[in-house]
């Protein structure tokens, strides 16, 4: 392994270098003269695993960044969420990941608490009470889609003083779509975060087995689309792939 301080830069082989980035740093490595790839049913049970995290990060987006940018300096965000997802969050028995055991943000401030919700067909209202914290602290949220398994952030939406928001859903949302709401404070003079709360869940059906089936079916598209950035317009292709039509069944 070397730094590659050249002036270009590629991801990917060139000839018998491949070229990759860790946190923010060049490197190239030489070609394997060989590989192997046993397939033992152990190591494709952790290639599952490692393959289901690793989607399911790609469609929360990329607010995880901001809730593990203090957490544990010693490694990227990106890595501290994959740690607690894939230790805390997947059965490894079962292969199944279970998005409401997942913190998107980790940090010493007060939990987000709110004393009541309420969801309608375009929107979700909060309120809390501001006991604990600094007025200052910004709240960022995450709605994440199960039905539909794709999210959308709302990043500073609200100050703790505000003590309530409305959240607008996405038109292309429908109003029985399974909802994961994470939520975390941010505080932007001292750059401490929270933990982000416990997930609230709307409209939660039994579907659990239905969405990681959904999850490994876009863990397979994403694997054999390695090659490709994974880009918002890419998985957006992917996920209305994923949605049966109604003349049509579901995937297997």
């Amino acid at each position: 392994m070397a730094l590659n301080a050249s002036l270009t830069h590629w991801h990917g082989a060139l000839g018998p270098v491949i070229g990759y980035t860790v946190r923010g740093h060049r490197y190239l490595r030489s070609m394997p003269s060989h590989m192997t790839n046993p397939r033992t049913p152990a190591q494709q049970a952790h290639r599952s695993h490692f393959s289901l995290v690793s989607t399911f990060i790609h469609t929360l987006g990329p607010i995880y960044k901001l809730g593990y940018r203090y957490h544990n300096p010693d490694l990227s965000p990106r890595a501290n969420l994959f740690h607690h997802i894939f230790y805390d969050a997947v059965n490894p028995q079962t292969l199944t990941l279970d998005p409401a055991r997942v913190l998107i943000s980790r940090g010493t401030l007060p939990t987000f608490q709110p004393t009541a919700v309420n969801h309608t067909q375009s929107n979700i209202s909060l309120r809390w009470h501001l006991t604990q914290g600094t007025p200052q602290d910004q709240l960022h949220l995450l709605l994440y889609n199960v039905s539909q398994a794709t999210s959308r952030p709302y990043y500073n939406a609200a100050s703790r003083a505000t003590a309530h928001l409305t959240l607008t859903l996405p038109v292309t949302w429908d109003p029985t779509d399974h909802i994961i709401l994470y939520a975390f404070w941010h505080n932007p003079n001292t750059h401490a975060n929270s933990d982000s709360t416990i997930p609230l869940q709307i409209n939660s059906p039994n579907n659990q087995d239905k969405y990681n089936q959904q999850l490994t079916h876009l863990s397979q598209t994403l694997t054999h689309s390695h090659r490709h950035p994974i880009t918002p317009k890419l998985l957006t292709k992917i996920h209305k792939h994923l949605l049966p039509t109604p003349d049509s069944p579901p995937p297997q």
